[in-house]
């Protein structure tokens, strides 16, 4: 599908987009919304739409639009529609608020026709009025509309009745109410439910997962009855690297594997994490986004860094979170927003630049800046390109459901390891479990499981069938398979490692390796020693980030210095791309002196088709 290279604001104004235009940018992003955002003020600078039963304000689209296409009037447009729950309904109905307490609605009859209903009127006008412009549609309901439960489990007559008919399809007895808070919460060993004794809280996990997922596609189906396929169809969903302590088990996002295999659903998003955004952090989705990879499904990487121009409040004087991880000056600035644009280039991604209440970008440096990564997209974007990764990290949504969500080592199984992973010196790239089905790529020479704690006799199959061979090197979480064929066991561990449960170190296996971590959250140094092991090929010794395909190479460094990089192959021909340097010829190794901060992009092939 195509990649976008676009612009997307909460408050578009003629002027901004007409900027963004001069640059050669003319896809925007908008937002015609009918609700208020987390910091207590309207989405949009515009009216409602949806006012009412039946009633609708198009002439309020229209100006939303209207301001866009002004300042530029060929503009492609890629459109979220607001699917969460009206002031107006919610005292009309008596029901929750889907912003915040979207699993107390998610299974409500009345909010899936209502907005049902909303969808078809909705995108039924913007077809025959705007069709010429619309590239786009993301689906838009949850907390900060990006389909987040923020509930925590908390009851309602349509949850109640949806946890029933759960159970049912699930082939188990008639629950009767759902768990309570603390049959929900209890975990018998620590980080982890016991399988018997806190089935409950299992159950309720996937349910909760599973009734947001169908929420998605329900609506997505609907918004098929009027697009029929002719024009993309995305949503923001899967946060499950992002997701830590408290979230990761109760905000609804572990049914994606289930999601992305829609046909109904064209692309992903989400923004780069929050957790490693700094200048010289490795930045990186949020999602599996080489699962999306293996489906023939897009990513699109929203660029909503602070920067030190963006306005930090809003109209009444709350203040935008994110800045005190923003970058501090204008050269943070331009380095971070070019690490951004590399990753996303480098890994086949699209993106938009968000400029979320406005301000974000406009010292004229910054713009020049991403002017010229504009024009290196429309060199590179469509160059026939792959990825480079020999390191593949899995993850595993059922045994993420057994996870105590509120114990304090959950934000270690996946949130905070990408901070080694993003330093490991080579490029990594993250699948889910059903992506092992069809086998992994020969060049994968690492594979980790961070967080692989159920098996059962079909899983250990596929282990051994896809996986452990060829020689690979498999890393494994420490507590990996420790719930195998339904119950509890320590010693399962051992069998499937080789080594005891708390005993960490390397087991030669027949015709693979097996390790089992000393911890979770790996260090960078740990990571790159497996690694090293295991034969991958890494780029860089410093413990940076570094981003890499077939054809293009990304370093990015707040310290700067001289670094030495070395290419999977000898190059005739090697640019820097920012600088337009020719840094290299018939060599397999760059040594390039960093500014403090600086991001480099490589061409491998230059001169080559």
């Amino acid at each position: 599908m195509k990649r976008w290279f676009a612009y997307r604001s909460f408050r578009p104004t003629t002027q901004a987009v007409a900027a963004f235009a001069e640059l050669g940018v003319d896809t925007v992003c908008v937002f015609p919304a009918n609700t208020d955002c987390s910091l207590g003020v309207p989405y949009s600078p515009f009216p409602p739409i949806w006012r009412g039963p039946d009633r609708y304000h198009w002439e309020s689209l229209d100006l939303h639009f209207g301001e866009v296409l002004a300042g530029n009037p060929n503009a492609g447009l890629l459109c979220l529609v607001d699917l969460n729950t009206p002031l107006w309904w919610t005292r009309l109905t008596r029901q929750p608020d889907s912003f915040y307490d979207l699993g107390r609605v998610a299974a409500s009859e009345r909010w899936r026709h209502d907005a049902g209903e909303y969808l078809r009127r909705f995108l039924a006008y913007t077809q025959e009025n705007y069709g010429q412009h619309l590239e786009a549609y993301v689906l838009a309901a949850g907390c900060t509309t990006e389909w987040q439960d923020l509930c925590a489990g908390d009851e309602s007559e349509s949850r109640r009745v949806a946890w029933r008919q759960w159970n049912t399809s699930e082939g188990q007895p008639e629950p009767g109410e759902l768990p309570s808070y603390e049959e929900r919460e209890r975990a018998a060993h620590g980080l982890l439910r016991d399988p018997v004794a806190d089935r409950a809280g299992v159950d309720h996990a996937r349910f909760n997962a599973e009734l947001v997922g169908e929420s998605i596609l329900h609506f997505a189906s609907v918004a098929q009855e009027v697009l029929r396929h002719q024009v993309a169809l995305g949503v923001f969903y899967g946060y499950a690297l992002e997701h830590g302590r408290f979230r990761l088990v109760h905000e609804g996002h572990l049914d994606y594997e289930r999601v992305y295999a829609s046909d109904d659903l064209d692309f992903f998003i989400s923004p780069g994490t929050y957790d490693d955004r700094a200048s010289g952090g490795a930045s990186g989705p949020m999602l599996c986004t080489g699962s999306l990879r293996r489906r023939g499904k897009g990513f699109l990487h929203e660029i909503d860094h602070r920067t030190p121009t963006a306005a930090s409040v809003v109209e009444h004087g709350v203040p935008v979170p994110g800045h005190s991880a923003g970058f501090r000056t204008e050269a943070e600035t331009i380095a971070g927003l070019r690490r951004e644009f590399a990753n996303a280039l480098v890994n086949g991604y699209s993106l938009w630049w968000f400029d979320m209440f406005g301000g974000w970008f406009e010292p004229p440096a910054v713009m020049a800046a991403i002017g010229q990564m504009r024009q290196l997209w429309e060199r590179f974007a469509e160059r026939p390109d792959g990825p480079a990764a020999e390191v593949a990290v899995v993850v595993d949504p059922l045994s993420l459901s057994y996870v105590a969500g509120r114990h304090e080592e959950v934000d270690s199984l996946l949130r905070r390891q990408r901070l080694g992973l993003g330093r490991l010196g080579a490029p990594y790239e993250v699948l889910s479990w059903a992506d092992l089905a069809d086998g992994l790529p020969e060049r994968i020479r690492l594979v980790f499981f961070p967080a692989l704690f159920v098996l059962n006799e079909e899983r250990r199959a596929l282990l051994a069938r896809e996986v452990c061979g060829q020689g690979r090197t498999v890393l494994w979480g420490p507590r990996s398979g420790i719930i195998t064929d339904g119950r509890y066991d320590e010693r399962a561990v051992e069998s499937l490692t080789g080594r005891p449960y708390g005993s960490p170190g390397v087991s030669p296996r027949d015709g693979w390796t097996s390790v089992l971590a000393s911890q979770a959250n790996l260090p960078a140094e740990e990571l790159a020693a497996v690694a090293a092991q295991a034969g991958v090929h890494r780029y860089l010794g410093e413990a940076e980030p570094v981003y890499a395909s077939q054809r293009l190479v990304a370093l990015h460094s707040a310290v700067g210095g001289r670094r030495k990089i070395a290419l999977p192959r000898p190059c005739r021909r090697v640019r820097e791309l920012f600088s337009g340097r020719l840094v290299g010829q018939e060599t397999a190794v760059v040594a390039l002196d960093l500014a403090a901060p600086e991001t480099v992009l490589l061409d491998l092939d230059d001169g080559e088709s």
